[in-house]
């Protein structure tokens, strides 16, 4: 199994350093992103421009390792954030699976209008719901947003990703892109619990998590 952290920040790397199973590759820093690339993504029109060239190079950066995978024909990968954290324990749950699998992220509302209502009222009801193991994903009640956690297993999967990305005429953050996936059954699964959860330290000061409601971060999402 090779663990792959997308490593935006250096000092992000000292967790890392004491395993060597944890492997950083180099996260593309979102101040050499070029006005240019950033033109060739979606954005609210009153996103800054800081924030668009952040998305972009975290986008950048995925498809740079999934781009490796095919490369290199890599099997049985995991990639996770600078903000995440592995359960060794439990790698032998993605064994012998042949498609993508969410290892960790947030399960929120199919519709962003309904984002707050689903946080305070309907994803605790959800949780519930899920088995212990490989769960469906279910497009019309909830998606899995975020890429703090998944597992490729082979390079095919790895080139039908990339091949479906951008959905549309503009490319959007790379969660968002697989959001879409996601409702295109592309992705359909995630482990749960999360075997990928989050360092709290650095993901309360990421650029994901901002005063917005929509993007408030309530634990380590162990549960999603």
């Amino acid at each position: 199994m090779r663990i792959f952290v997308v490593n935006a920040y250096p000092e992000r790397k000292e967790k890392y350093l004491s395993d060597k199973r944890y492997e950083l590759f180099p996260a593309v820093w979102w101040e050499n992103v070029s006005e240019e690339e950033v033109d060739k993504y979606h954005f609210r029109h009153n996103a800054k421009l800081e924030y668009r060239k952040k998305v972009v190079a975290c986008s950048l950066s995925h498809k740079k390792i999934l781009s490796k995978i095919i490369q290199e024909n890599l099997e049985n990968t995991i990639i996770i954030e600078d903000d995440a954290l592995i359960d060794f324990e439990r790698l032998d749950e993605l064994e012998n699976l042949n498609e993508f699998i969410y290892i960790g992220g947030d399960v929120t509302s199919p519709l962003l209008k309904n984002m707050k209502s689903f946080k305070e009222n309907d994803k605790q009801e959800l949780q519930n719901l899920f088995m212990k193991g490989i769960n469906q994903i279910d497009p019309e009640i909830f998606k899995i947003g975020q890429t703090c956690g998944y597992f490729v297993p082979n390079f095919k999967v790895a080139q039908d990703i990339l091949s479906n990305i951008p959905h549309g005429k503009k490319e959007r953050g790379i969660d968002t892109e697989y959001i879409y996936l996601q409702k295109k059954k592309i992705i359909n699964k995630f482990l749960f619990p999360a075997i990928s959860v989050l360092h709290l330290e650095d993901a309360k000061n990421g650029f994901t998590y901002s005063n917005s409601w929509s993007h408030k971060l309530y634990d380590d999402q162990k549960f999603y």
